[in-house]
C-alpha cells in the first residue's frame, strides 16, 4: 500500500514554512534521489523534536514533472490555468518544487529548512521562502475562521488523496493549487461586521452559515450546498510582513478537476452570469502555481528506477 506524505492531511500547526524552488538545468537525476530522502530527513527530526508535531510535503510543479519523472504523469496534471475574470489576475508562475514544512515550533521549521536546502544545494535555486503562522483560533487576517467547511478526520484522506482504484501508480498522492493572496486591510476594516459577514456568508465569531447566504459569498462558493463533502482540502495559513500580509492558500485534492472547478467557481466562470467570490475584492493574487505531491512510495521507487 502506498504511503502518503503526512503533511497533506495533517492537523493545524502553529508555524508553516514554504520553500519555492527551481531546479538547475540537468539536475533531474540527482533531484530524484535527494527528494526521496526528504521524508526520511523529516522522520528523524520529528522523532528528535517529538513535541513539535513536524510534518512535510514534497510537491513537484506541473511544468517540471515530465523532466523529473518522464515515464509517467498523473492524469489531469496541468499548469495552473491562465484565466481572468472581472480584472482578477492570477499571476501564474511556474515553480519546479514546493517543500511544505509545518510544526508547532518555528525553530524546528528553521532547522528543517536549513537541512533541506543543504541536501539540495547545487541542484536548485531558491525562489522564495514564505513564513506563515496560526492566527488566533485558526482565523485568517479578516478575523474569520479559515475554511470551517473543511472535511474532518478520515474524510480528509477521501477528499485529498488519489484513489488506488483510479490511479494505482499515483495512489496516496495529491494534486495541489497554491495561491498567495495579499490582503488589503484598510477597505476591509471600513466595513461593518454585518457587511463582512455577508461577504463571507457566515457568522464572524462562530463561522456558522448565515440563514440567507449570498450566492457569491465566500462560503457559498467554497462549499456548494449540493455537495455532500467539499471536493478540496484547504491547508491555508496567514503570513504577515511589514509591507504586505495575507493568506497562503493550499488546496489539496484527489483529482485535478476538483481544484479546477473550485477555481472556476471563485472566478465566477463555472456558470453563465455567476458572480466571483466577493472576498477577492479585498485580496490581490500575487502567485498561483500547480503541483502534484506523490506518495513516499513513488518517491522512493522513482529514485531506484522501479516506479
Amino acid at each position: 500500500m502506498a504511503r502518503e506524505q503526512l503533511g497533506i492531511c495533517t492537523e493545524a500547526n502553529l508555524h508553516g514554512s514554504y520553500l519555492l524552488l527551481n531546479a538547475l538545468e540537468g539536475q533531474e537525476n540527482a533531484l530524484r534521489h535527494k527528494l526521496a530522502r526528504i521524508p526520511q530527513l523529516f522522520d528523524r527530526l520529528a522523532n528528535h523534536f517529538s513535541e513539535a508535531m513536524l510534518s512535510s510535503v514534497v510537491a513537484v510543479g506541473s511544468n517540471f514533472w515530465d523532466l523529473l519523472y518522464p515515464d509517467a504523469r498523473p492524469a489531469g496534471l496541468h499548469a495552473f490555468p491562465e484565466l481572468c475574470a472581472d480584472g482578477i489576475g492570477l499571476s501564474t508562475i511556474p515553480v519546479d518544487l514546493l517543500i511544505q514544512i509545518r510544526s508547532d515550533r518555528l525553530d524546528v521549521n528553521v532547522i528543517a529548512a536549513q537541512q533541506v536546502l543543504q541536501l539540495l544545494q547545487g541542484h536548485i535555486d531558491v525562489l522564495d521562502l514564505i513564513q506563515c503562522f496560526r492566527y488566533l483560533d485558526g482565523r485568517h487576517l479578516t478575523g474569520f475562521i479559515d475554511a470551517p467547511y473543511n472535511p474532518k478526520a478520515r474524510a480528509k484522506r477521501q477528499v485529498a488523496l488519489v484513489s488506488a482504484a483510479e490511479q494505482p501508480l499515483f495512489a496516496a498522492g495529491s494534486y495541489i493549487y497554491l495561491q498567495q493572496l495579499q490582503f488589503e486591510p484598510a477597505p476591509w476594516q471600513r466595513l461593518s461586521v454585518a457587511e463582512q459577514e455577508d461577504i463571507m456568508g457566515c457568522d464572524k465569531v462562530s463561522a456558522r452559515p448565515l440563514p440567507l447566504i449570498l450566492p457569491d459569498s465566500h462560503t457559498a462558493i467554497m462549499r456548494p450546498e449540493h455537495a455532500p463533502l467539499p471536493s478540496v482540502l484547504q491547508q491555508n495559513m496567514p503570513y504577515y510582513q511589514l509591507k504586505q500580509q495575507g493568506l497562503l492558500q493550499l488546496g489539496y485534492a484527489a483529482t485535478a478537476e476538483a481544484l479546477h472547478q473550485q477555481l472556476l467557481r471563485r472566478l465566477g466562470l463555472h456558470t453563465p452570469g455567476a458572480g466571483y467570490d466577493l472576498l477577492l475584492n479585498y485580496h490581490r493574487i500575487e502567485l498561483s502555481a500547480a503541483f502534484f505531491a506523490p506518495s513516499i512510495s513513488f518517491l522512493e521507487l522513482s529514485a531506484n528506477g522501479t516506479a
